[in-house]
């Protein structure tokens, strides 16, 4: 980068947080920290700095004293304004990670892009979260407002068609994860394969002469439905299900106080040979009440649970459970996003699939 476009790249989007000063001030620090602006670059002086951003005189000075102030420029005798050496605090590049709203306090996807943040900033790369609405009427405005900086990637989770959209016309390099396939199959996606893990445990079933399948779930619309793969095999199923109005506004306690509840009240000879939780907070509840009624966990009913490592019922025997890791799926996303900055090309992206792990409430 040369003398005399040093700015070519400063956008501004007002708003009622940032001033022209302050968005400029920001620009240059960054461009600075990854290297963008070398060190030893003349930096522009304070009437093409006014005249290239409409900024007062006054103001574009007080810009350079900013900047000077902090260590990111400096004047030299005879030659001007230059820009300071940052040693190494020079970063690689900016990585954007696009999820909802609603995510950032889940478990899972709080996991899962915390481990994405700490391997890329391991490897040099500053990172950046914004967050979108899955309602598709939202305007984006955040995440059009952050492409307008420099940004190498965009890693998008549980992405909307909107959002597609929005990151397709952008230019900028993006991969998808966590969440359905992109509308355009030609845009790289991170599988997630949870149906792997689910068609080991209808094998179980099946080795182990399981007739009859209750799977337990919290609302009636969140969960892929064993049921066929179960009915190819000869095994009967049905649902239980525990509505967001029975659970109320304590929701987790409210899952948890409604599943001891229905178990509690359920006549022993409805209990079927395994129960399948699609909800940690309800398998919580239906042990708890199973215990409490002296009904033996495998032999009178076998369990399995659907949970996150980490987030699983607690339970006095080990669980058999298809237990999905956010930690190794953010690595494997990291890795597969390095592997994108380093070809300067999308490879064949990885698939991540949850394990299906033997415990004692239903043994192999």
């Amino acid at each position: 980068m040369t003398q005399g476009n040093i700015l070519d790249n400063f956008r501004f989007v007002p708003d009622s947080d940032t001033t022209l000063s302050d968005a400029l001030c920001n620009y240059v620090k960054e461009e600075i920290t990854f290297g963008r602006i070398k060190a030893g670059e003349k930096f522009p002086t304070i009437c093409e700095i006014s005249k290239a951003t409409g900024l007062t005189f006054h103001k574009a000075r007080r810009v350079v004293e900013t900047l000077a102030r902090e260590g990111y420029v400096h004047s030299r005798p005879h030659v001007g304004t230059v820009v300071r050496s940052r040693g190494k605090n020079v970063l690689r590049g900016r990585v954007l990670i696009a999820l909802p709203g609603e995510d950032v306090c889940r478990f899972y996807p709080t996991q899962l892009f915390d481990t994405i943040r700490r391997k890329l900033s391991a490897s040099g790369y500053a990172t950046s979260v914004v967050t979108f609405s899955l309602d598709d009427n939202d305007a984006l405005m955040d995440l059009k407002g952050e492409l307008l900086r420099a940004t190498d990637l965009v890693i998008a989770m549980r992405a909307t068609p909107k959002v597609q959209r929005c990151l397709a016309e952008s230019g900028v390099k993006h991969i998808f994860a966590y969440g359905n396939r992109p509308e355009s199959d030609d845009r790289p996606w991170i599988r997630f394969a949870d149906e792997e893990a689910i068609l080991k445990f209808v094998e179980h079933c099946a080795k182990a002469d399981v007739r009859h399948v209750v799977q337990v779930r919290f609302e009636s619309n969140e969960h892929f439905d064993v049921g066929p793969a179960l009915a190819a095999r000869g095994i009967e199923s049905s649902w239980v299900s525990i509505s967001r109005m029975e659970a109320g506004p304590g929701r987790f306690d409210g899952i948890v106080h409604c599943a001891c509840k229905m178990f509690q009240e359920l006549p022993r000879g409805d209990i079927p040979d395994l129960l399948l939780f699609w909800n940690a907070f309800a398998a919580q509840g239906a042990l708890m009440a199973l215990l409490d009624r002296g009904i033996r966990v495998p032999e009178d009913v076998k369990v399995v649970t659907i949970s996150h490592k980490g987030f699983g019922p607690a339970y006095i025997k080990p669980l058999t459970r298809c237990e999905s890791d956010p930690a190794e799926a953010g690595e494997t996303i990291a890795d597969f996003a390095l592997a994108v900055l380093a070809k300067g090309r999308i490879p064949p992206p990885p698939e991540i699939a949850p394990h299906y792990i033997f415990g004692a409430t239903f043994p192999f």
